[in-house]
Parts: C-alpha cells; structure tokens; sequence
C-alpha cells in the first residue's frame, strides 16, 4: 500500500485559449489552486504557446501505427510524459460556435496515440470547462464535447467536474451567481482526494479489455 504521506498527486492543466489571462485561463487557475492546497504538484500549459502540428490520422491506415514514437515532432508529443505522469488532467476552453477551441480539438486528437497504446489515460481524474465573455450558447456542449472523448479514453469526471461560464444555478438555498468560479477550486480539491484514494486503492481498469485483446491476437495468429 503507498504511504498517502509521501504520494503528492500531479495535476495538468490545458489551457486551449489564446488569452493567458482571460476567462477560461482563470477558471483553470482556480481548479489549479485548489488541488495545489489539497497537496498536488499542479502545471498549466498554454497551448497557444506550443508549436503543434495536425495530429495524421495514422489511425485510420492501421492501429499499430497509432503510437507515440509515430505521432509529429511538436510540442505536444514532449508533452506525453507529463500527460502520462499525472493523476488528474484539467481541460479548459474557450467557447467557439458551441464547441471547443480548434487547438483544444488538435490536442485531444494528439491522446489518440495514449489510448491506443496500452490505454495510458484510463483511471485519471479529469476536470472540463468551457467559458465566455458573454452567456452565448454551446457552453454546455463545448465542456461536454471535451468531456466525452476523454470520458470514453478512460479518463473519471467528479462531481461538478464539467463546468462553464458564465451561468447562475439556483438551489434550494438560493441562486449561486457564476456557480462555476465558485466550484472550480473545490473541484480542484476533490479530484485531488480522488487520485490520492485511487492511488491508495487501485484498481485495474482495463485488465478485462486487455485480457480480451491478449485472445483476439492468439486467434488471429493461430
């Protein structure tokens, strides 16, 4: 069993806006600081910073193909390590015509090669947001856009771990205003208390995938 005391979780944050310092890098920040406090080592990315080529669909000619060592030579691919380090991965974009940021869109189709080789992404805690200046639609469909490709890469989404900006929530005790400034660093916390039980209690996601996998190749090479 891993000493929870020596464990210190490692969180990653994508920023998929232009802007360092606007909305979306904010929120981002705020979920940041919070799993800071809960103990994570956290790191923000700007991906506006990285030099990014179109992921090349490898995928599509062959499986075998779709593997890191074949991915582009860009900022993204010396990314890998860390992606693969962390416990919990932070996604935040801006919303454009209801949808995800295209540089946010090119880096999730970039984890396309992780998934595909031994399922690296499966059992990390993942965190999504989509923000803007104004209350246009597609938030929500931007946030969960994110969300549903790493949620089928394996990838655990918390409670009120899809989140956007701006829009109020009205509870029994009365209206949150811009609820997801205020769940952000929770949310941070939480899903840092999440990866530390996971890492206290692990549990193998994909050794029922894997173990099918193994009889699908014998077969075919029989």
């Amino acid at each position: 069993m891993t000493s929870m005391k020596k464990y210190r979780p490692f969180v990653l944050g994508i920023n998929g806006s232009p802007h360092s310092m606007g909305i979306t890098a904010k929120l981002l920040d705020l979920v940041l600081g919070g799993a800071k406090r809960a103990g994570a080592e956290t790191r923000r990315v700007d991906l506006y910073k990285l030099r990014i080529t179109h992921e090349p669909g490898l995928y599509s000619i062959s499986s075998r193909l779709e593997v890191p060592k074949r991915m582009p030579r860009d900022d993204i691919r010396d990314l890998y390590k860390d992606i693969i380090r962390a416990g919990g991965l932070v996604l935040a974009t801006p919303n454009y015509w209801a949808n995800m940021s295209g540089i946010m869109k090119d880096f999730i189709d970039h984890l396309t090669a992780l998934e595909n080789k031994n399922f690296a992404l499966e059992g990390k805690v993942g965190v999504f947001i989509a923000a803007s200046k104004e209350n246009e639609g597609g938030l929500e469909m931007a946030a969960t856009s994110m969300a549903m490709a790493l949620a089928q890469m394996g990838v655990l989404i918390p409670p009120n771990g899809i989140m956007w900006h701006p829009g109020d929530w009205e509870t029994i005790k009365g209206k949150v205003k811009n609820w997801a400034l205020h769940d952000a660093p929770i949310c941070g916390q939480k899903m840092t208390e999440l990866i530390k039980l996971l890492k206290e209690h692990p549990i193998l996601w994909n050794e029922g995938t894997t173990g099918l996998l193994r009889k699908r190749r014998k077969r075919s090479i029989n």
